[in-house]
């Protein structure tokens, strides 16, 4: 966590001796000029997909290994909420978002497999299904290196706080080991529960005032970080389109994607994972 806090310090201190530098900034009434605030919800029909190999998750009793092997995802849609605000004096500006994932998605248990202390034979596999429940608050300061009423470009830097609230694979079949159930359909393993890793980010932002009251915006963030014994690998995009039907509100149709890769231990449970969240979004915005 030190470690994190040095580079987050370090990050800010190079963004800002940058913008001092570089900025320019230019009065106006576009939604990132002068003394400005902006709020947004939408709807996010996201999709999931994902696989977590070399799972090894430590029985919290002491009695020995409770899961082994590997967990394929199967693709699935949830309908969620992508919401934030922004706030700030041109060309500083202060970013934060939420979004959120809850959803049971079916997949398969292979290589090997060790299910709550049970261990399959060789070869056997285990259809599962992963409920998952994350959500991702970005927390960002963004510095405008060029700020004009028709378009802005500038860079950020931040922290992404992933919660994993749970993170399970519920047995969807029973399995007979010497004519014995050692499996039932429904028993359910814990793989990470009440977790969250903060990990710093980088990133540039964009937007260009169009006519016909549309405005075009993008934003790319992401880095590569250590959190507990774990490396995380983080690539986040936002791509949207803004209509302002009345002054002051605008419509957003956007498109955002989400990479995640972790590989190493969190509090003792070992994996490594690659998760994708990705879709369209629909939304309002206010801003002043």
């Amino acid at each position: 966590m030190r470690n994190l806090r040095h580079l987050l310090q370090s990050m800010s201190c190079a963004l800002c001796l940058m913008a001092l530098a570089l900025s320019c900034s230019i009065p106006g009434d576009s939604a990132w000029s002068d003394l400005h605030a902006n709020g947004f919800v939408s709807v996010f029909p996201a999709n999931f997909d994902g696989a977590a190999r070399n799972i090894q998750v430590n029985d919290t009793t002491g009695a020995g290994l409770s899961f082994q092997g590997d967990l394929k995802v199967d693709a699935n849609r949830e309908t969620s909420f992508f919401y934030g605000a922004r706030a700030g004096f041109a060309p500083f500006e202060i970013i934060v978002s939420e979004f959120g994932y809850n959803g049971t998605n079916t997949g398969l248990a292979s290589g090997g497999v060790t299910f709550l202390g049970n261990t399959l034979p060789t070869g056997d596999t285990l259809r599962t299904n992963i409920n998952l429940d994350t959500s991702i608050t970005k927390l960002m300061l963004g510095i405008d290196l060029i700020n004009t009423p028709m378009a802005r470009f500038g860079v950020l830097g931040g922290v992404d706080f992933f919660q994993f609230d749970r993170f399970t694979a519920s047995a969807a079949e029973n399995k007979t080991i010497l004519g014995t159930t050692v499996i039932q359909a429904g028993d359910t393993q814990n793989i990470l529960i009440n977790e969250e890793a903060p990990i710093p980010l980088l990133g540039i932002r964009g937007d260009v005032q169009l006519p016909m009251g549309v405005r075009l915006g993008a934003e790319l963030t992401g880095i590569s970080a250590s959190f507990d014994n774990a490396d995380i690998t983080v690539t986040d995009l936002d791509i949207n389109a803004n209509y302002e039907p009345w002054t002051n509100v605008e419509m957003v149709v956007g498109y955002r994607m989400i990479d995640v890769s972790l590989n190493g231990t969190i509090s003792g449970t070992a994996l490594d994972t690659d998760i994708n969240l990705d879709g369209p979004y629909l939304g309002v915005s206010l801003y002043w």
